[in-house]
């Protein structure tokens, strides 16, 4: 397990305030796990370009002793149905799979405004509508618990935030908006 995953959000800020850790590490690992885990299907869009951006402004911040909030440099997700500028949101159905909002939701915003590092959307049921994240067009989203990830052998993540609950459990992200 990663060392940092161990860590409250008050204590990852305050490793990147002492310097023990740093915004643009976290964010690498946790896009790197992001990819090892992929089996999960937590996310449906890795916005690794923005995560990576985000988090070297972060990093620029906490070296200047100006960080804009306690979420400054924190991974996060954000669930499909909420609208993200210039990142797809599907709401995991077909009919909006080619849907890139013009403009951030306003938790989207506030986060962003907070410092936070967007490393993607998370996977969830079609409109949110069902129980397991398993009626998503993108295929359904393991729970990191399961005893095995074949096609027959997993448990479900449960309820329509499964994405985000998955990237949570599995440590790819310290906080997730999903509803």
């Amino acid at each position: 397990m990663r060392r940092h995953l161990q860590l409250s959000i008050k204590q990852l800020t305050e490793s990147y305030i002492n310097g023990q850790l740093s915004p643009l590490s976290v964010a690498e690992k946790a896009l790197a796990e992001s990819t090892n885990l992929k089996t999960l299907n937590a996310f449906v869009y890795i916005a690794a370009e923005q995560a990576l951006q985000q988090a070297k402004e972060s990093v620029r911040r906490y070296a200047e002793q100006k960080p804009l909030s306690f979420l400054d440099g924190v991974t996060v997700a954000i669930k499909d149905n909420f609208c993200t500028k210039n990142i797809p949101t599907t709401c995991a159905s077909r009919m909006l799979k080619d849907f890139v909002p013009p403009y951030d939701a306003t938790v989207c915003s506030r986060l962003k405004e907070a410092g936070a590092v967007l490393l993607g959307k998370t996977n969830m049921d079609q409109f949110a509508m069902g129980a397991g994240t398993v009626d998503s067009i993108y295929g359904p989203t393991k729970n990191i618990w399961s005893e095995s990830f074949s096609e027959d052998n997993w448990r479900i993540a449960g309820g329509s935030s499964g994405g985000s609950a998955s990237a949570v459990a599995a440590g790819l992200c310290y906080a997730c908006k999903n509803n």
